[in-house]
């Protein structure tokens, strides 16, 4: 297994340090010295961050604040009451429009009713014949002019 770490060259690497730093009171020192120097990098880092965060918090903040100071500026109307009262005007105006349509059925229906008073009604041995539209004369004659514009 030992043979295997100190082929690989990462394992080379760690083993080299490893035997430097538990040889040499010097190398310890300088360790040492770049570790506490390492920390108070990363703590100051640390710092910084935390620092930029609260700085962006105020400023996100402050927008709000100003974003609502002139919300409450521009007097917006309560669209709650505009709403209701479309809606109601919506639902008179469908009803107007069913009563005009049923008023106007009424009036077609009455108009219609006395259409056919004056056809009398056929005999019960009477057989009623239907007019034939396809022997009219005009009709044959713009069938034929019809089909001589399709050839």
């Amino acid at each position: 297994m030992i043979k295997k770490f100190i082929s690989n060259p990462v394992g080379l690497a760690i083993t080299s340090v490893t035997l430097l730093l538990a040889l040499s009171p010097e190398a310890r020192r300088g360790t040492r010295k770049l570790l506490v120097k390492g920390a108070g990098a990363v703590l100051a880092l640390g710092d910084q961050m935390k620092g930029l965060t609260s700085g962006v918090r105020k400023q996100i903040g402050s927008i709000m604040e100003e974003a609502k100071a002139e919300k409450e500026m521009m007097m917006l109307p309560d669209m709650t009451e505009v709403i209701k009262s479309s809606g109601e005007m919506m639902k008179q105006g469908i009803e107007s429009g069913m009563e005009k349509t049923q008023q106007v059925m009424q009036s077609a229906k009455e108009s219609m009713s006395h259409l056919f008073d004056d056809v009398e009604p056929a005999k019960k041995d009477e057989t009623l014949k239907a007019y034939n539209v396809l022997n009219d004369q005009s009709i044959k004659q713009k069938l034929q002019e019809i089909e001589q514009q399709l050839h």
